[in-house]
């Protein structure tokens, strides 16, 4: 009898993980003690991989009833990660506040992502990322297959009209990101609109692929000022959808 009502907890207990969002990972990274952030309406943990140019770089906000993730980025900002530091990339150095996802994607899966975003103020700027999919690990040192940036102050997705920010500073947004690793196919909505249809995913065999947010773009030495960019993020959901 003790046998059995053991088993009926393990398989309750195993369903119970299994049906959570439908949502698993191929691996965890090692995040050597850092800060990690997570809300109460996310179901994935970020870390910092990389030391942040000020303590308020990255910081929690509440407005209301509702608590997200503000990214403040400046000039002269560089980012903590070995490689910011040199000049690479047509740039002399890269500013960085960012945090990196701390389990990896299963390869194998479809996914959607969801997540809410806000441009409060700059992006007026080059090459201004606020997400991406990276795939570098120790022994495989490749680039990102999706980078979602924008540039001097216009988001441009597909073949659809670029996206001014300027008229959507201060508004929230509901981003949808569809994609399969193994297919290396994407499609990505801003409130519903299809902004990418069938994007490309350049996934290496040897990568391990994470999500990464926050405002990474290139420094610029003769820029003076504040160069200011604002950026908030909530509500960030992975769904793995069966085959």
């Amino acid at each position: 009898m003790r046998k059995f009502l053991l088993l009926v907890v393990i398989v309750c207990l195993a369903g119970c993980k299994t049906s959570s969002d439908m949502i698993s990972s191929a691996g965890h990274f090692d995040t050597g003690g850092s800060s990690t952030y997570q809300d109460k309406d996310w179901n994935l943990e970020f870390y910092e991989n990389c030391d942040l140019p000020e303590s308020s770089s990255i910081r929690w906000v509440t407005e209301g009833k509702e608590t997200f993730l503000r990214f403040t980025l400046k000039n002269k900002h560089v980012g903590g990660c070995s490689s910011d530091g040199f000049a690479r990339h047509r740039a002399p150095y890269w500013e960085r506040a960012e945090i990196k996802q701390a389990t990896t994607l299963k390869k194998d899966a479809n996914h959607k992502l969801t997540f809410r975003i806000r441009f409060v103020k700059g992006f007026s700027y080059e090459r201004e990322s606020f997400f991406q999919i990276h795939q570098s690990v120790s022994g495989c040192r490749v680039g990102p297959p999706l980078i979602v940036k924008v540039q001097y102050g216009y988001f441009r997705g597909g073949h659809h009209k670029a996206i001014d920010i300027n008229k959507i500073i201060g508004k929230w947004i509901d981003v949808r990101l569809d994609f399969n690793l193994e297919n290396q196919r994407y499609d990505l909505y801003f409130d519903d609109k299809k902004l990418m249809n069938g994007g490309y995913l350049p996934v290496e065999s040897c990568g391990e692929p994470h999500f990464k947010f926050g405002i990474y773009r290139p420094g610029n030495e003769e820029t003076t000022g504040e160069r200011i960019s604002i950026l908030d993020i909530d509500k960030i959901r992975l769904v793995e959808k069966k085959k």
